[in-house]
């Protein structure tokens, strides 16, 4: 390859080379010959992990999971598709397609189906990890892409998790009263693993509306409807049209949630005062060691990973098990009294009172 190069930014390119593309602060853009001809491509001064960290959530929040696992091969990804014009939201549908097809596999009896089907279960975990990095590294982040990444999420474990309660049901189906039992139990799971991840998802916002500067992570119900009325009478596509609905009943649904487990907090995230280093530091402080634990285990991507695992291994009972038990009684023994104490806290120091909320004795001046 000849060498000539010159670094050049992104505002200088033809406005038809840049309509796909926004050069994050860890690229550069280069101009290169190869094979005879000038082509425009990235070139990425950091270091892979340098960049890697770079376009991720602060690790306070990110589950462990996708840091070491689902989000480095979500970079790979990223960094291969950057120049071309695939954008997110053709990653997140890729993420959809893989997670339906898990669902499929799970239920459709043929050689290594299980492990099939975990394999597209974990890919589809990896490619709901790259939309967002994407569109971080692209600097195209927007309210419209993050809509459709949770209602991904949503038709993902829509699909897998009932494919793997048939085939625990398969396990366990005669006699008869066995089978409605572990029915039951796995109805039991999947509804608390909604609790898990939903107040994860919510935690994880509030942590970061209060002590980043930068992200400004998800919208509270009223945002959403607001922005869907300012939108009406526009030509929207089918995709639009699928994803709205899902997203209000995950929104509502949260919400609800949310105000019985933790009354202290807030569901009315655009409700939120700038962030302010003092503030941040005191939610920091007191709600830090509680949302270690919450991203340790309690995450979509530790629940798609936890299926996808032990359904490679034929034996997702087992995690069933796990779920139901462990990580319920960490979820309500621990997690919903620590937090409650925590957010109570740290709003009364914060002196701050949102629409929704029980108001704690506010700090004397």
């Amino acid at each position: 390859m000849n060498q000539r190069r010159f670094q050049g930014d992104a505002a200088k390119w033809p406005e038809n080379d840049r309509r796909h593309a926004r050069i994050p602060d860890v690229t550069q853009v280069t101009l290169y010959e190869r094979r005879g001809r000038m082509v425009r491509g990235p070139r990425f001064p950091m270091g892979f992990w340098a960049g890697y960290f770079s376009s991720i959530k602060p690790r306070e929040v990110e589950e462990p999971i996708d840091v070491w696992v689902h989000r480095p091969l979500a970079y790979v990804l990223a960094r291969a598709v950057f120049p071309t014009p695939i954008s997110p939201d053709f990653i997140t549908g890729l993420s959809i397609v893989f997670g339906i097809a898990s669902g499929v596999c799970f239920v459709w009896d043929f050689p290594w189906h299980l492990q099939v089907g975990a394999f597209l279960l974990f890919f589809s975990a990896v490619l709901d990890c790259a939309d967002g990095q994407l569109a971080r590294m692209r600097k195209t982040s927007s309210a419209f892409g993050r809509m459709l990444d949770g209602v991904a999420d949503l038709i993902t474990i829509c699909a897998a998790a009932p494919a793997t309660g048939w085939v625990i049901w398969r396990m366990f189906a005669t006699p008869w009263w066995q089978g409605a039992i572990v029915m039951a139990l796995f109805v039991a799971t999947l509804v608390t693993s909604s609790f898990h991840t939903g107040m994860y998802d919510h935690y994880k916002n509030v942590f970061l509306r209060l002590t980043s500067p930068d992200f400004k992570e998800g919208e509270d119900y009223e945002t959403a409807v607001a922005r869907y009325e300012a939108q009406k009478g526009q030509k929207t596509t089918l995709v639009s049209k699928i994803a709205w609905p899902i997203y209000f009943f995950y929104m509502k649904s949260q919400g609800d949630v949310v105000r019985k487990f933790d009354p202290y907090t807030s569901a009315r995230l655009n409700s939120f005062p700038p962030y302010d280093p003092e503030r941040a530091a005191i939610y920091r402080e007191l709600a830090g060691p509680v949302m270690r634990v919450w991203r340790s285990l309690f995450g979509f991507g530790s629940l798609v990973f936890g299926l996808a695992l032990f359904n490679a291994f034929g034996h997702p009972e087992i995690y069933l098990a796990l779920r139901l038990v462990v990580l319920n009684a960490i979820f309500y023994g621990y997690l919903r009294p620590a937090q409650r104490r925590a957010s109570k806290e740290a709003f009364r120091r914060m002196n701050l009172v949102l629409p929704d909320q029980k108001a704690p004795e506010a700090v004397a001046a």
